[in-house]
């Protein structure tokens, strides 16, 4: 009987998720449902032109919350791809787990923090998805926040930085399931590195996630 996987791809606003996870994406093939907000809200607005852009990513956020909800709930495999920036996925992680659901997290991030911002606007001026600069800077340092939770449940884990556009994205931390969690490479991201140290030290000291 085939394993079943609930797969988070996350990361800051402009990270590169989508791109920085491809190849492990593909290693999946179709075994795994893709649930996101981004391409929702495109299809959306193509049938509600006429409605406002808040009203259209509202739409589409409750469209994937229920679809995350229903994939669970039938016991179907899917990843769905966020900025992680509240901790509105807790309940489904706990909800995946408890139904023979093995939670694996790729997180990307970016350092220094104003490059999510950065990012962004370069997107949007290719006509991609815009976000405010302040918006996008603190969702940055709420995502971090909410990463050492979802660490600590993954079973599998990838954390990759994607700081240098014109380079590979580079693996920090990794885990594999049975295994501890490997800090493979510091001082590249202060931010992911004080998560790790964090995770680490709390599974040093006996405490829960």
């Amino acid at each position: 009987m085939k394993k079943l996987m609930m797969l988070i791809v996350a990361g800051p606003n402009g990270a590169g998720k989508t791109t920085a996870t491809n190849k492990v994406i593909e290693r999946f093939g179709d075994a795994l449902t893709k649930l996101n907000a981004d391409e929702q809200t495109l299809k959306l607005k193509k049938t509600h032109p006429n409605k406002p852009l808040p009203e259209v990513n509202l739409l589409a956020a409750q469209h994937i919350d229920a679809e995350v909800d229903r994939h669970i709930e039938e016991g179907k495999s899917f990843y769905v791809e966020t900025v992680l920036s509240s901790p509105k996925y807790r309940d489904d992680v706990l909800k995946a787990k408890e139904q023979g659901f093995e939670f694996s997290l790729v997180y990307v991030s970016l350092h220094p923090p104003e490059l999510s911002p950065e990012r962004v606007k370069i997107r949007a001026q290719k006509g991609g998805h815009d976000v405010e600069w302040n918006k996008a800077l603190a969702r940055y340092e709420r995502s971090h926040i909410q990463l050492e939770w979802f660490m600590n449940q993954a079973d599998n884990l990838l954390v990759f930085d994607n700081s240098a556009e014109e380079k590979p994205p580079i693996l920090i931390a990794a885990k594999m399931a049975g295994q501890e969690i490997t800090h493979r490479v510091k001082g590249v991201n202060p931010a992911v590195d004080r998560v790790v140290k964090n995770v680490q030290q709390r599974k040093l000291n006996g405490l829960e996630p």
